[in-house]
């Protein structure tokens, strides 16, 4: 329905002077005021005096009509009746439309969130699983770490055992080699010393006395510098084996 100008409700033409645009003003609002007793409750009526009364105030100023005129001159207008009723807006059909665009709204947002729903669901699995995975991970990893010591472990616990045999066996290898050299040096001195008695020379069994002595602080010499090499070596086994030398 187009709108109505203000000359249309006060049902002049857009040349009528001021005289004209009163004297209609005047006609109309007496035949639609409300007050009247035969327009008492008409709900139309009022509207239509309000609308000419609107018109009049815009039409009766020059400065008024003329920017009317202005925005009137944008605008096109059909004419409609001056007592025309307009029909209301929330019509049967309007509403039910309005219903089943409300009630498909309704059926979205609830698929939406049903959806959203879903994905988290998805999500916290997700991650649940990823946690899981990697806990797993690092349980296969801490195993094999264990193992690896472990077998470190065993490793250097051969190698000690080996090292404290060995100088064990060299330790006996040293003792009767330095036996076997105690036992020649005292067999040649009990010779020496018959032969000295036999022939009587006191000069030769000194030298010979001296030579001995002399051989056996070589060997003990020599015997104790492979006991500090012995003990220094299984304390430095000792070392890596606990952390610290026990027989040191």
């Amino acid at each position: 329905m187009a709108e109505r100008s203000f000359y249309d409700i006060l049902e002049v033409s857009n040349t009528a002077s001021s005289d004209t645009v009163h004297a209609a003003y005047e006609r109309l609002a007496a035949k639609f005021d409300p007050a009247l007793e035969a327009n008492a409750g008409n709900a139309a009526v009022r509207l239509q005096y309000d609308a000419i009364r609107q018109a009049y105030l815009a039409l009766n100023e020059t400065d008024k009509r003329q920017e009317y005129d202005r925005k009137l001159a944008l605008r096109t207008f059909t004419p409609v009746r001056p007592m025309e009723v307009l029909e209301p807006f929330w019509t049967v059909p309007k509403m039910l439309i309005a219903g089943i665009i409300v009630l498909g709204m309704m059926g979205f947002y609830v698929k939406h969130q049903r959806e959203q729903s879903r994905l988290e669901a998805e999500k916290v699995i997700a991650v649940a699983r990823a946690q899981e995975v990697d806990a797993k991970a690092k349980a296969e990893a801490e195993t094999e770490r264990l193992a690896m010591l472990r077998e470190n472990e065993r490793v250097r616990a051969e190698r000690y055992e080996a090292a404290r045999l060995r100088s064990e066996r060299d330790a006996d290898v040293n003792n009767f080699q330095r036996e076997n050299r105690v036992n020649e040096i005292t067999t040649r001195v009990y010779s020496s010393i018959d032969r000295a008695q036999a022939q009587g020379e006191f000069s030769t069994k000194r030298a010979e006395e001296m030579r001995i002595k002399r051989e056996e602080a070589q060997a003990t010499a020599v015997a104790r510098q492979q006991l500090a090499r012995d003990k220094a070596e299984l304390c430095r086994i000792e070392r890596e084996r606990y952390g610290k030398a026990l027989s040191c």
